[in-house]
C-alpha cells in the first residue's frame, strides 16, 4: 500500500488573502471563553435546492448540506484533505484499490452503526446512474466490506483525484433507512453531521441544532447554526452592523464597506468560486462550436471585474485562477478579448446579422450587474442578449429544465479540478445540461487523474481545460472574491481556499 501525495490544493499556492477592517481577522477576535450554548447566526446568498447530498440537482448544496452532513474525508482551509468519517486511507501500490479505515464508535441518527456495511450502501446509492456524484465516483467499479470498519474501492484505473471527491456530495454519509423515502430525504437531512434541521423555510432560512454526541468535539462549539438567505448585499450588512448576524457573506463589491463595520473583521481572498456564461449548446444557435467560441472573444473579463466587483477577484484566463498548480497556458489565446475576431467568427457561422439568445441569472446583484455588462460587450459584436433574473433557488433548477438557452452564474469550487471538470462536462454529469462532451475530453482527464507528480498533473489538466475551451463549452469570466464578515466575538473562522465557509470549529465568545 502507498499514500498519495496530496495533489490539488497541496499545489495549490495561496491565492490573494488579505484582510480587512477590524485587526486581522478572527484569530485575533474575542478573549472570553467559547460560549458553547450559542446559535450563529449567518446571512448567505444561496440556501438548498434538496437535502439529499447523492439526488440534488445542484452541486452547490453542498454549502449547507455540509453543516448537516459528515463526509468521509474532510478538507482544511487550504483544501488538503483530513480525516472525517474516514481515519485514513490508501491506494494499492499498482492504484487498482483505494482502501478506506472508518471511524469507529459513531452511530446514525436512527441508532444504526456507521460501519463498512453502511459506507457500500452509501456509496453504491452515490455511483447510481442518476445520481449527481456518479460521475465524480467514476473510476469506482465496486465496493467492498472488508470488514466491520474497512471498505475498499475496486478502481477502474488510476484515480489520485478520488479522495478529494469523497470530501464532496458524493462522500456525504446518509442513514441508510432514508433511502426508502427520497421525498422526506429532500427535504430533510438525515445522517451523521454536526447540526439537525430544526426548522426550515426552503429557500429562505435554515434553523439547526447541534447533533447530541458529535463524535468531534473541535469541530462543534456551537448549540446551533441559523442561516438567512439574503440577497441584497446592503442588508447583509446593516444586519452584522445592528447584530442581526454574527457573519455573513459579503459580495466582492461590498468587501470595502463591509470593512468599515464597527466590531467587526473581515476576511476575504481569491477563491476557485467563479463566474461563468454556461450555454446551452442545444439552443439558440449555440450548437456551432464558431458561435461558442466567438463568446470567448466578445467578452471584456477586465471590465467586468471592475464594474461588478470593484476589481476584488480576478478576470479569468481560463478555468483557473493564477497561482493554481493548474496553468491557464494553453487556453489564454481562446480567451483573448477580441471583437473583431468575435465577428470574424460570427460571420463564419452565417450570423453575419448577429443572433438573439436568452440568460438566466441570479437576482444577485452582482451577477446582475455582470450580465449587464456582457450584454452590452455581446451587442457590440450584433449578439443580442436579454437577461432573466431569478432568485438563487430557481435559477440552476430552471436552467436545467431548458428554460433558457444560457446561464450566468457562480460554479462553486471544488477540492480537485477533476470535479469541477466532471461536473459540467462529462456527457453524463446532469447538470451537463447540452449531453456534449467535448472531444478527447474523457481520455485527457484519464491522463490527468493517473498522473501522480503534482507539476505533471497540473499540465495535464490543462489539456483537459483545452479540450473544454475548443469546443467553446464554456465562457469563464472571473474568479471571486469573496469575504466573510463576522463579529469580533466569533472565533475561529478561516476564509476557505475552494469558497465553502462550513464553520467547522467556529465559536463565539461570551
Amino acid at each position: 500500500m502507498k499514500r498519495i501525495p496530496t495533489l490539488a490544493a497541496a499545489a495549490c499556492l495561496v491565492l490573494l488573502s488579505a484582510c480587512g477592517g477590524g485587526d486581522g481577522g478572527s484569530d485575533n477576535a474575542g478573549s472570553g471563553d467559547v460560549d458553547t450554548s450559542a446559535t450563529l447566526r449567518y446571512a448567505a446568498s444561496g440556501g438548498a435546492t434538496s437535502f439529499d447530498p447523492h439526488k440534488t440537482v445542484s452541486s452547490s448544496d453542498f454549502l449547507v448540506l455540509s453543516y448537516a452532513y459528515d463526509r468521509l474525508v474532510h478538507v482544511d482551509s487550504e483544501g488538503q484533505p483530513v480525516p472525517g468519517l474516514a481515519e485514513s486511507w490508501e491506494f494499492a501500490e499498482d492504484m487498482s484499490t483505494l482502501t478506506l479505515h472508518l471511524r469507529q464508535g459513531v452511530e446514525f441518527p436512527d441508532g444504526t452503526p456507521f460501519d463498512a456495511k453502511a459506507v457500500k450502501a452509501n456509496l453504491d446509492r452515490a455511483m447510481q446512474d442518476d445520481s449527481i456524484t456518479a460521475a465524480q465516483l467514476g473510476a469506482v467499479d465496486s465496493v467492498r466490506v472488508v470488514d466491520e470498519a474497512t471498505v475498499e474501492l475496486a478502481l477502474g484505473g488510476p484515480a489520485v483525484h478520488l479522495v478529494l471527491s469523497l470530501s464532496d456530495l458524493g462522500g456525504m454519509m446518509v442513514t441508510p433507512s432514508a433511502f426508502d423515502d427520497p421525498k422526506a430525504l429532500a427535504l430533510a437531512p438525515d445522517g451523521i453531521g454536526r447540526f439537525t434541521l430544526a426548522d426550515s423555510q426552503p429557500g429562505a432560512r435554515y434553523q439547526f441544532e447541534a447533533s447530541e454526541n458529535y463524535w468531534d468535539e473541535d469541530g462543534l462549539k456551537l448549540a446551533g447554526f441559523d442561516l438567512q438567505v439574503i440577497t441584497d448585499p446592503q442588508t447583509v450588512l446593516n444586519g452584522v452592523g445592528s447584530d442581526q448576524f454574527d457573519c455573513a457573506l459579503v459580495s466582492p463589491a461590498m468587501i470595502d464597506p463591509a470593512s468599515q463595520i464597527p466590531g467587526a473583521n473581515v476576511e476575504t481572498r481569491t477563491v476557485l468560486t467563479q463566474t461563468v456564461l454556461f450555454p446551452n449548446q442545444t439552443k439558440s444557435e449555440f450548437g456551432d462550436v464558431r458561435v461558442r467560441q466567438a463568446l470567448n472573444h466578445a467578452i471584456d473579463r477586465e471590465a467586468v471585474l471592475a464594474a461588478a466587483q470593484e476589481g476584488h477577484g480576478e478576470a479569468s484566463k481560463g478555468l483557473f485562477p493564477d497561482d493554481y498548480f493548474v496553468p491557464n497556458d494553453a487556453v489564454s489565446d481562446l480567451m483573448a478579448y477580441d471583437p473583431d475576431r468575435a465577428k470574424e467568427l460570427l460571420a463564419e457561422a452565417g450570423l453575419e446579422d448577429g443572433f438573439s439568445f436568452t440568460a438566466i441569472t441570479l437576482t444577485i446583484p452582482q451577477f446582475v450587474t455582470t450580465a449587464e455588462i456582457i450584454k452590452e460587450q455581446l451587442a457590440a459584436v450584433g449578439i443580442e442578449m436579454t437577461i432573466k433574473a431569478l432568485p438563487p433557488a430557481d435559477a440552476g433548477v430552471s436552467f436545467l429544465n431548458g428554460d433558457s438557452d444560457a446561464v450566468i452564474s457562480g460554479w462553486t469550487g471544488r477540492p480537485d479540478p477533476s470535479m469541477l471538470l466532471t461536473n459540467y462536462f462529462s456527457e453524463a454529469a446532469p447538470q451537463n445540461v447540452s449531453k456534449v462532451e467535448p472531444e478527447g475530453f474523457a481520455e485527457a482527464l484519464a491522463a490527468a487523474n493517473a498522473e501522480e507528480d503534482t507539476e505533471a498533473r497540473g499540465e495535464l489538466l490543462d489539456q483537459v481545460q483545452l479540450t473544454v475551451l475548443e469546443h467553446g463549452a464554456v465562457a469563464p469570466i472571473t474568479f471571486n472574491a469573496v469575504g466573510t464578515v463576522c463579529s469580533e466575538d466569533v472565533v475561529g473562522y478561516e476564509a476557505p481556499l475552494i469558497g465553502n465557509s462550513e464553520f467547522r470549529g467556529v465559536g463565539i465568545t461570551r
